[in-house]
C-alpha cells in the first residue's frame, strides 16, 4: 500500500498556487482547502497520512498553544511539512522547526516558500506558479520573484496571474471543487487561461468589481477612523470591500462584514500601509471574543455576530496607539 500524502492550503489565489506546487511534487496527494479558524480541526481529521503538507495557513493568536501540540502529534506519526509567511511569535518559530520535518516561515508568498524547497524536484517552468502565487498576494517585490520576472514576458505572467485571483471571486470558480481542479491543472504544466471558462469568468469579475466601487460608494459608512460596509452582494469580493470602504469614507482602515451563521467574518484593508492590520485585527476582535490576525497590509477576523459595533469601538481604540 502507496504513501497516502494530504495538502491542507488556503483557498485564495496563493494558497492556490502553492497547493499547486506542493501537488507537482507529490503527485496522488489529495488536496484540502482550510483556513485559520478551522485550521485546527481539519489539521485533526488528517488520519491514517504519512505526510501532511501545510501551505499559506495562519496560526491565530487564540489558538497556537492548541496547535503547536497538534502539529507535534501528527509529526510524531508521519511527516508534517509547513509553508508559511504569515507573522508567528519568535518562539514558537523555533518549537516549530525543531518539530517538523520542514517549516519554513518568511518573507515573500508561500508559493515562492514551496517553489524554492522543491525547487530540484519539479520542472524549472513551476516557477511560473509560484509568480502567479506572488503577485496574487502582492508578494512578488521580493528579490527572489523580480530576479526570475527577469527571464520571462513579465505582461504574460501578470495575465495569467490575474484570472486566478479574479477568476476565483466569480461565482463559477468560487467553491473548492473548481479551486481543486484549478490546483491540479496548475500543478501539471498548464495556465489558468487553459481552464474553461476561467477567461470569461474573469472579465465578469472585472465588470463586478467597478460596479462595486459604486455600491460602496453609496453604502459605506464611518466610525471614527474606520470606514464599513455590511453585507454587500458579493461575498468573494471581500478585500476591495473594504479598501473601498476606507478609500470613500477617507478613512485609515476599511472593514467588510459578513454574517456566516452566528458569527460575523470580517476583512480589513487600508491604504495606509504604516500600519500593522494583523495585529489591529487581532487586538480587537479578541476584546470581542473572536479571533484575528492575517497580513500586515490585509486581516481578517471571526468575531460573535452581534459584536460588531463593540469591534468597531475596539478597532478605534488599537488604531489610536498605531
Amino acid at each position: 500500500m502507496g504513501s497516502r500524502t494530504i495538502i491542507l492550503t488556503h483557498s485564495d489565489s496563493d494558497g492556490i498556487c502553492a497547493g499547486a506546487i506542493a501537488l507537482s511534487r507529490f503527485r496522488g496527494a489529495e488536496i484540502f482547502f482550510t483556513k485559520p479558524v478551522s485550521f485546527f480541526d481539519d489539521l485533526n481529521s488528517c488520519s491514517e497520512a504519512d505526510r501532511i503538507i501545510i501551505t499559506d495557513i495562519a496560526i491565530t493568536r487564540k489558538d497556537i498553544s492548541a496547535l503547536m501540540k497538534l502539529l507535534e502529534e501528527k509529526s510524531r506519526s508521519g511527516e508534517v511539512l509547513y509553508f508559511d509567511h504569515h507573522p508567528v511569535p519568535a518562539k514558537a518559530k523555533e518549537k516549530l522547526a525543531r518539530t517538523l520535518a520542514v517549516y519554513v516561515n518568511g518573507d515573500g508568498s508561500a508559493s515562492e516558500a514551496v517553489y524554492r524547497h522543491f525547487q530540484n524536484e519539479i520542472p524549472k517552468e513551476r516557477i511560473w506558479v509560484a509568480i502567479y502565487g506572488a503577485i496574487g498576494d502582492y508578494e512578488e517585490r521580493t528579490e527572489f520573484v523580480e530576479s526570475r520576472l527577469r527571464s520571462w514576458d513579465a505582461r504574460a505572467l501578470y495575465f495569467e496571474a490575474s484570472m486566478i485571483f479574479l477568476g476565483i471571486k466569480d461565482r463559477e470558480f468560487d467553491d473548492y471543487d473548481s479551486k481543486r481542479s484549478m490546483v491540479q491543472t496548475l500543478s501539471e504544466g498548464r495556465n489558468p487561461s487553459d481552464i474553461p471558462g476561467l477567461m470569461e469568468a474573469t472579465r465578469r469579475a472585472v465588470k463586478d468589481e467597478f460596479s462595486l466601487y459604486e455600491l460602496v460608494k453609496k453604502n459605506a459608512q464611518k466610525v471614527g477612523d474606520v470606514g464599513f460596509v455590511k453585507e454587500l452582494y458579493s461575498f468573494g469580493f471581500r478585500g476591495p470591500s473594504a479598501l473601498f470602504a476606507a478609500t470613500v469614507t477617507n478613512s485609515r482602515v476599511g472593514v467588510a462584514a459578513f454574517a456566516r451563521k452566528n458569527k460575523l467574518d470580517i476583512t480589513m484593508r487600508s491604504c495606509d500601509y504604516s500600519l500593522q492590520l494583523s495585529s489591529l485585527a487581532e487586538d480587537a476582535a479578541e476584546a470581542v471574543g473572536g479571533s484575528g490576525g492575517g497580513h500586515p497590509h490585509a486581516a481578517g477576523a471571526r468575531i460573535p455576530l452581534e459584536k460588531f459595533d463593540e469591534f468597531i469601538r475596539e478597532l478605534n481604540k488599537v488604531l489610536k496607539k498605531q
